[in-house]
């Protein structure tokens, strides 16, 4: 399936390609002052440090390197090799402190670069084919998504929601009812993880802000997710919302045919 920039995002790609250079540049400084050091006459212990550790920035430089190509690859839509997206997801996973790090100090802000690392995670499940029964996706959302004032209590029993259209909890049931898939709301991280353990999907479509589906993706790596943004217009942890064609979209990309 070809990705849809318009629900992922394209600013991914020049915010990561541009700390990742700044990342190599200074990996590649660091290497080159290394070598110059190793090059000169001292003790041979001293040499033996300096050359290991001139292999390892190289190793990194390299990781680095492959990444942004990755990373060209799929703005162009293009297929990238299974052992490149490996290397890439691993850089992009262990890398993320230096490139949180390195965004604040150039004045980024924090949601922005989860949200950066959300829309490349998304892109990176796009660009793969899927063939998942329904009953083997789930989607979870947080218990936010249903308005504050619901006297209803749907995050032990989805099926308590009275469907009266007020927030998405209602389409949401829809599509469970018309695709096969599980719905979940979960009150945190821990309920989260512990629904993943109980029902053991295939695919997650995982709904919540970019800091909670950054903590999701570090947390869950063997399962593929398509991470969506929701909607805070009243602010954080209030009465949200999710744009249903995106949920529906992630869907159909992981449903078997």
């Amino acid at each position: 399936m070809e990705i849809d920039r318009k629900f992922y995002g394209n600013n991914s790609h020049k915010m990561f390609t541009f700390l990742l250079m700044i990342m190599l540049t200074f990996v590649l400084a660091i290497s080159a002052i290394l070598f110059y050091l190793a090059s000169k006459e001292s003790p041979l212990l001293y040499q033996v440090i300096i050359m290991g550790s001139t292999i390892f920035l190289s190793v990194i430089a390299m990781l680095i390197l492959l990444t942004i190509f990755a990373l060209m690859l799929l703005w162009y839509n293009k297929k990238i090799p299974r052992i490149i997206k490996v290397i890439m997801e691993i850089s992009i996973n262990t890398s993320y402190p230096i490139i949180m790090t390195l965004g604040q100090l150039l004045k980024y802000d924090k949601n922005t670069i989860r949200g950066a690392y959300t829309n490349l995670n998304n892109q990176l499940v796009l660009s793969t084919k899927y063939s998942v029964a329904g009953e083997n996706i789930l989607i979870l959302t947080p218990h936010c998504i249903q308005k504050s004032f619901c006297p209803h209590k749907i995050t032990t029993d989805v099926y308590n929601c009275k469907r009266c259209s007020l927030c998405n909890v209602d389409k949401l049931l829809e599509f469970r009812e018309k695709y096969g898939v599980h719905f979940n709301i979960v009150t945190g991280g821990t309920l989260a993880r512990k629904m993943i353990v109980d029902i053991r999907p295939k695919a997650i479509i995982a709904i919540a802000c970019e800091r909670d589906l950054l903590s999701g993706l570090m947390d869950v790596k063997k399962v593929p997710i398509l991470a969506i943004v929701n909607k805070r217009p009243e602010g954080p942890c209030v009465n949200t919302h999710v744009d249903l064609k995106e949920v529906e979209k992630a869907i159909l990309h992981f449903i078997k045919e």
